[in-house]
């Protein structure tokens, strides 16, 4: 063994070392088991920049001389089998795993040419078809069922359940494969799939889900799940539909579901995956589908045979495949779902990607839903657990995006998990609303869905999470699918709350209105009023939760001026000009806000100007919803130079506008800064500081004589002094006594509110800590779905700025210092976006620091404070440090309002219009003559 070891023939000399084939039978060598080993070590330790062994392996015929061959015959031999999988899985690794384990993403890998890629794609491609050999196939899935069988019911040993995993390994790995139509590999991809579903794949791998040990190769199962489905996510969906546009949403949604999920890549060793790369799947059968066309293809392997399919057979492999889905939802969907989403809440949850867990739920949800599945099936999916893990998931992908993209950092895979949340929970609620309305359930599944929504109605983070998606949406970071699937998800949400409300299951006043109003804002207003742009092409379903929301923001909230802006006013007069058939309420809200605009233009022009001025997005050139595609301008350099031009101007009149509102006011140039930010302009206070000294609109004190600094204004002073008073006061305290002033100055601002709302939150974080040693029926609330994921992973809980009010808090120096001395960790601290109540604090501590507020109830802690006994001691809290005094800017006196921004907003508007000015006039005189609804 040793000189075959040390011979130059390297792969080549241990490959003939192995055995030989006599007569239907697989002799191996005594020194099988040895060389196997050697060739499993210098895969391991092969150059990585090279690749060398693994090419040599396939240069050497090695696989389907002698690998294949013994997975065949060797059966009866455990041991010389496990090792022959294991080097299969390993040889099949997809090249994205390959090039991410040398420190290279696939971009850069294209750039830097790696001379072993197009050799070991090669390679794969042959093993594919390779493994078309039913007789392989079937020896690999008897295997797994000899090992499952032979346990008899017992827990199987460890030998096994690696056996097991690796040959699912080896299985996802031959499923990865790009779809292609011009290498072949589509047809190669259904051949091999639906080979194996003939070798009975369905019931056996059902069976592994259903072990007690399925935590084991859950993972794995999981990723080859979602490769099974490749390319064929569409066609489940259109067995009894005969409505085209619904088949046309459902093939779109699940395409977007598979382009989130459909990866492998995979740097393992025997325990560990952690997921590296994105595949994105073909949807060429899909757009065949939705073009009417179903002609065969045909294409011809690399080795000149053909791979015809004929339609007979691609509805065989349908037939598999609807059974395998069948199969999945009633036996193993429930049990895989939960234990990935405990992984994914544990300190394993390195393991896998979460979009798995997201794609299994939007795409087997939506099955589910159109095949009627009956709910006993699917009910354990439909759990408050669920829920709170989906709104955990959304609140930290949504913070983790505004981290990377203050650090510029790529964002495109947060943008999809953020969008892959919102589709499975849309599916979550959707299939709660069917199920709620099925009056053939049982007593049982009746009573299991009452408590299911009482528990989702007491929640606060659920419907505040829809709230925050639409206040982070971007114009130019999101895509406008996304902000519609938001807005039809939070919809249907409120529908479903409304009738929690009025059916008195919540067990807490839920107050409608109150949450409606913090809709009521012209930023969120903004984003509706983007979506509304698409009118003409936007379905039903979607123009009526938009106009829905304006409808109540207008009248219910009593807030129309949030409506009043250059986009939604232009949309409006557009609608009206197209004669689209409307609702009567419809018309009604665009009339009055209409109307509502030609009064404030002529009462007060100034303010209405500002309300006005907003980020005014053009639609792309059919009018339709664009994707997250980079579009690449073929015009002249002179064009984008009027266009940046007249962004600078739009800039500079907005920047002005916010200059004059806010001058004089302490903590101004953060609040320009936060204000600009509204607007789609993204500028920090220096640069804001030095745009203004560039206008002559601010007094630098360092540059100016004593005589010009006597012209500022009563209202600078004041702000000046007002700075200065709040760092006295608190010098003139004891660290002792600051929360509690903090506490008096907010309470004197009228944030008692607000004060509320934190003592709440200490509440909150102490009983989902409290929680975690009650049993199910100990507990008389469910805990909060954000703090208590928080808690169980033992992480420091983030007070969640919901809302424009919780948002403005964070620019309130005495909230923040509030915050700092109670021992709160800082976003700036900890390079987040949101103050965190620190991990380490107990219960104790967190109903100490809550009662600083005022009294406690039993309703706020939700919990016997008396009866709780802690068996350790208070840990020591982080010792506060005290807020530096910084010297505040002073705003000079405007010395004019230059006469053109009016007439600048006037003619933007009548521009993007299509009217000019007297048009326009004139048909805001027809308006203004009509009396309002």
């Amino acid at each position: 063994m040793e000189w075959h070891i040390m011979n130059v023939g390297g792969v080549s000399s241990l490959g003939s070392n192995l055995g030989c084939l006599e007569e239907s039978q697989y002799i191996p060598s005594d020194e099988c088991k040895d060389v196997l080993l050697e060739i499993m070590q210098q895969l391991k330790d092969e150059d990585p920049r090279l690749r060398n062994v693994r090419r040599q392996i396939f240069y050497n015929h090695l696989v389907e001389k002698d690998l294949c061959v013994m997975i065949k015959f060797l059966r009866d031999d455990p041991e010389i089998f496990g090792l022959v999988v294991r080097i299969l899985a390993n040889l099949t690794l997809p090249v994205e795993s390959l090039i991410e384990s040398t420190g290279y993403s696939m971009a850069e890998a294209s750039q830097t040419g790696m001379s072993w890629q197009q050799g070991v794609e090669s390679s794969l491609h042959h093993y594919r078809t390779v493994f078309t050999d039913k007789s392989v196939l079937l020896s690999l899935l008897e295997e797994i069922h000899t090992l499952v069988e032979e346990s008899e019911g017992y827990p199987l040993p460890e030998e096994s359940c690696e056996v097991i995993n690796q040959i699912l390994l080896l299985l996802r790995n031959l499923l990865h494969f790009p779809s292609s139509s011009e290498d072949n590999s589509c047809r190669e991809h259904e051949m091999f799939l639906r080979i194996l579903f003939e070798c009975d794949f369905t019931e056996r791998f059902i069976k592994l889900l259903q072990l007690i040990q399925r935590e084991y190769w859950t993972v794995t199962a999981v990723q080859l799940v979602t490769l099974i489905f490749k390319g064929h996510t569409g066609e489940m969906f259109l067995q009894n539909v005969t409505d085209i546009e619904s088949v046309t949403f459902i093939m779109e949604q699940s395409e977007d579901s598979d382009r989130e999920c459909l990866m492998c890549g995979y740097q393992h060793s025997d325990k560990d995956f952690q997921c590296i790369n994105y595949l994105e799947e073909s949807i060429s059968k899909n757009l065949r589908l939705r073009n009417g066309s179903s002609q065969d293809s045909r294409s011809c392997s690399p080795n000149g045979s053909s791979l015809e399919v004929s339609s007979q057979e691609q509805e065989k492999l349908h037939k598999y495949l609807e059974v395998f889905a069948v199969q999945f939802l009633t036996k193993a969907f429930c049990n895989t779902v939960h234990v990935l989403r405990n992984i994914l809440t544990s300190q394993y949850k390195a393991m896998i990607d979460e979009v798995y867990i997201l794609w299994l739920l939007a795409f087997f949800l939506k099955y589910a839903r159109h095949q009627r599945v009956e709910f006993h099936y699917i009910r354990g999916i439909f759990s408050t657990d669920m829920f709170a893990f989906l709104v955990y998931k959304t609140v930290v992908n949504s913070e983790e995006l505004v981290v990377a993209q203050r650090n510029k950092q790529d964002t495109t895979h947060h943008l999809r998990r953020i969008h892959l949340t919102v589709g499975a929970m849309r599916e979550m609620l959707q299939g709660l609303k069917l199920y709620c309305e099925d009056q053939s359930l049982d007593k049982a599944n009746i009573a299991y869905l009452e408590n299911l929504q009482k528990d989702l109605a007491s929640s606060v983070d659920l419907p505040q999470m829809f709230l925050l998606l639409i206040r982070n949406f971007q114009m130019h970071t999101h895509s406008l699918r996304f902000l519609q699937d938001v807005i039809i998800t939070n919809h249907l949400l409120l529908l479903l709350v409304d009738v929690w409300r009025s059916q008195s299951i919540s067990k807490t006043e839920f107050h409608m209105l109150n949450h409606i109003k913090q809709f009521a804002t012209t930023e969120v207003m903004q984003k509706y009023g983007r979506l509304l742009e698409n009118f003409e092409y936007n379905n039903a379903v979607v123009n009526n939760c938009i106009f829905t929301m304006m409808h109540h923001v207008a009248g219910d909230c009593e807030k129309p001026n949030a409506l009043l802006q250059v986009q939604i006013l232009r949309t409006f007069l557009e609608i009206l000009d197209s004669n689209a058939p409307l609702t009567q309420e419809k018309t009604d809200l665009i009339e009055f806000i209409l109307q509502k605009f030609m009064v404030e233009a002529e009462n007060n022009p100034f303010s209405c100007a500002l309300q006005l001025f907003g980020e005014m997005p053009v639609k792309s050139k059919h009018g339709k919803i664009e994707e997250e595609e980079d579009e690449v301008a073929d015009d002249a350099e002179d064009e984008e130079e009027d266009e940046n031009a007249e962004e600078m101007k739009k800039e500079k009149d907005i920047l002005l506008m916010l200059y004059t509102e806010l001058m004089g006011q302490p903590g101004a140039l953060t609040a320009i800064s936060t204000k600009l930010g509204e607007f789609g302009i993204k500028k920090t206070e220096q640069q804001i500081s030095e745009d203004l000294k560039e206008f002559d609109w601010l007094v630098d004190e360092r540059n100016t004589e004593g005589s010009e600094k006597t012209r500022s204004v009563e209202s600078d002073m004041e702000q000046s002094n007002s700075s200065s008073s709040f760092a006295d006061d608190l010098e003139d305290l004891d660290d002792s006594e600051i929360v509690t002033y903090c506490i008096t100055k907010l309470k004197e601002m009228k944030c008692e509110d607000h004060l509320k709302w934190l003592q709440q939150q200490f509440c909150d974080v102490a009983y989902a800590k409290c929680a975690m040693s009650m049993s199910s029926l100990d507990k008389n609330e469910t805990e909060g779905f954000v703090a208590g994921l928080h808690v169980i992973q033992n992480k420091s809980v983030p007070l969640i700025l919901y809302n424009e009010e919780q948002e403005q808090l964070m620019h309130n120096p005495y909230f923040i210092t509030l915050l700092q001395f109670l021992g709160l960790h800082m976003p700036e601290d900890v390079g987040l976006v949101f103050p965190r109540i620190p991990h380490f604090w107990t219960i104790q501590n967190l109903v100490e620091k809550a009662s600083q507020f005022g009294d406690l109830t039993i309703d706020q802690l939700k919990f016997d404070p008396v009866k709780l006994k802690e068996g350790r001691e208070m840990t020591e809290i982080m010792l506060p440090f005290k807020l530096e005094k910084k010297e505040d800017i002073t705003f000079e006196k405007m010395k004019k309002i230059p006469d053109t921004v009016w007439m600048t907003m006037i003619q933007q508007y009548n521009k993007n219009s299509g009217k000019d000015g007297k048009q326009g006039m004139q048909v805001g005189n027809e308006f203004q003559s009509q009396a309002c609804p």
